[in-house]
């Protein structure tokens, strides 16, 4: 097994950069998001980008810029989340370990 195969994935994410844009690129309206039931944006984001305390938290610092949350939020939940990629130069940078 190569060293490439036996990393984890909190391995893998440890060697993914992140570089913060001014505006927001991700926004959650959050009256719909506390009517949704299923809240599927908690489980399909590799980053875990969204938790749940009594409300939904997100972090957009370390998002993979996947999309899966709003395709998954559209389709599933509530269409509560709006999704953009950031601006040039900035958000996820993957890294060779």
């Amino acid at each position: 097994m190569s060293a490439e195969e036996s990393l984890t994935l909190d391995k893998r994410l440890a060697l993914v950069g992140f570089t913060k844009d001014a505006e927001p690129f991700i926004l959650v309206d959050t009256d719909k998001c506390n009517q949704c039931e299923s809240k599927p944006c908690l489980y399909i984001c590799p980053a875990e980008v969204y938790t749940w305390k009594e409300k939904l938290n997100y972090n957009t610092e370390g998002c993979m810029e996947t999309g899966a949350c709003l395709i998954v939020c559209q389709k599933l939940g509530a269409g509560a989340i709006s999704w953009k990629y950031p601006s040039g130069g900035k958000g996820v940078t993957f890294r060779l370990g």
